[in-house]
């Protein structure tokens, strides 16, 4: 407790209230379970978008077809047509049932494996 603790306890704790407040580690747990979730879903977007267009560039290297875009086109349309769901993604709020769900193992669970 932050308040009411000693500094023994302080220095000791891996997690210190600073208002005294349990219901401040239900948030904390919430919020990191948020961010968490939304982690994982904008990896899953990023990764999918980029292996369907690195697909389509290789498609046309094979086959020796002139690449209708230059280099620099390329990179601004999909710096353009990421952002903004990378951005909705980032920004999502919470699931319903993201408080009822067992905690995650963290050598078994991490940001690149399915839920």
């Amino acid at each position: 407790m932050g308040i009411a603790g000693t500094e023994v306890s302080k220095e000791t704790a891996d997690l210190i209230l600073m208002d005294d407040n349990f219901t401040t580690i239900v948030n904390g747990v919430e919020e990191g379970r948020l961010i968490f979730d939304n982690l994982k879903k904008l990896i899953a977007y990023s990764l999918g978008d980029n292996c369907a267009e690195l697909y389509c560039v290789s498609v046309f290297v094979i086959l020796k077809v002139p690449l209708p875009l230059g280099t620099i086109a390329m990179l601004l349309i999909m710096l353009g047509t990421d952002i903004m769901p990378a951005i909705s993604l980032a920004h999502e709020t919470a699931e319903d049932d993201i408080m009822k769900m067992k905690p995650r193992n963290p050598k078994t669970q991490t940001l690149v494996t399915s839920q």
